[in-house]
């Protein structure tokens, strides 16, 4: 049996193939979620929370809040750190590389902060400028590790469970609920995307009545074909599977190629910025946007009071294994 590992994951069910999505550009509110990072075990031979909830409700700050990201992060980092120094610590010193230094924490980003309003219409100017207007599908692949090794499946084993169990009784259980528990609150972008769009075709029509050579096309990137010559795509290079019969195998990280808009591309990104400005759709959908946010807070307030207090602790004693 041969899987791939590579750089930390950020998900207890990653066994199954799920990892986290890590874009290099931020253009989910189209695309769905990207698969970055792999992780895996290979042989050949085998507070009070409901008091915090009703304040971030009711306020204009981001709901979401209520939802411990940064938690799960710090969890998860020392899960990771825990697993990989094991392995290391087990014969297979390979893996002292992938052993993280802080917390991604790109939880939140990642996972609940799906659709924005920068996603949509652009930070600013220079945000539009460096952006362009095409969608980059393919992301750099993560490094990978192969071990061609039947002893390892019982060391992989044996270190997980250590892992987990360090961070208290039924740590990835929870973990894993409360993952869960992401999923269905940022389950709400799939209705706001059906607000965007015709926030969309207002900055489209605005272009055009300017005399911008653009047409309205609600299923492409900003809702429109942009009649202009763009960037030319980025291509990484295909990667073949382990080489080796024996012994642990590292295949290193693509290095991430960045993006170059053509200048026309450019300009009409800026263009669109400024339209989706005058306009006035970058507030009607972060209205949008929050009033979404806090109708699933409120659908979800009992899984968070009830599960955030567990979290708080399982965070807390990640934090002192790593501290000690």
């Amino acid at each position: 049996m041969n899987l791939s590992v590579s750089t930390p994951s950020r998900r207890p069910d990653r066994a199954q193939g799920s990892a986290s999505p890590m874009p290099g550009r931020r253009r989910r509110y189209l695309a769905g979620l990207g698969s970055a990072l792999l992780i895996g075990t290979a042989t050949l031979a085998g507070c009070s929370a409901d008091a915090g909830l009703t304040v971030v409700a009711d306020s204009s700050a981001d709901p979401f809040e209520a939802y411990l990201a940064e938690e799960m992060d710090q969890a998860f980092f020392a899960q990771d750190v825990l697993r990989f120094q094991c392995y290391a610590d087990n014969g297979y010193s390979e893996y002292a590389q992938f052993i993280p230094t802080e917390p991604r924490a790109q939880y939140r980003s990642e996972l609940l902060d799906q659709l924005t309003v920068t996603d949509a219409f652009f930070d600013s100017v220079q945000d539009a400028t460096d952006r362009g207007l095409r969608y980059e599908a393919e992301q750099p692949a993560p490094a990978k590790v192969f071990v061609h090794d039947a002893a390892f499946d019982a060391v992989a084993s044996a270190c997980d469970t250590k892992a987990w169990a360090a961070l208290g009784k039924d740590a990835e259980n929870t973990l894993i609920e409360y993952n869960r528990l992401a999923s269905k609150l940022s389950g709400i972008f799939d209705p706001t995307m059906d607000d965007l769009q015709p926030l969309q075709a207002k900055v489209v029509q605005c272009l055009a009545d300017s005399g911008e050579p653009v047409t309205a096309a609600p299923d492409q990137l900003f809702g429109m074909a942009p009649g202009v010559e763009l960037g030319a795509p980025v291509e990484y290079p295909e990667h073949s599977g382990p080489k080796q019969s024996a012994g642990v195998e590292i295949i290193p990280a693509d290095t991430e190629i960045s993006y170059e808009p053509t200048p026309a591309e450019a300009a009409l990104a800026v263009k669109y910025y400024n339209c989706s400005v005058e306009t006035g759709v970058r507030e009607e959908f972060a209205a949008s946007i929050l009033a979404a946010k806090k109708a699933a807070v409120a659908e979800h307030a009992a899984e968070l009071e009830k599960l955030n207090p567990r979290i708080t602790q399982i965070a807390a004693a990640a934090k002192d294994l790593l501290d000690s």
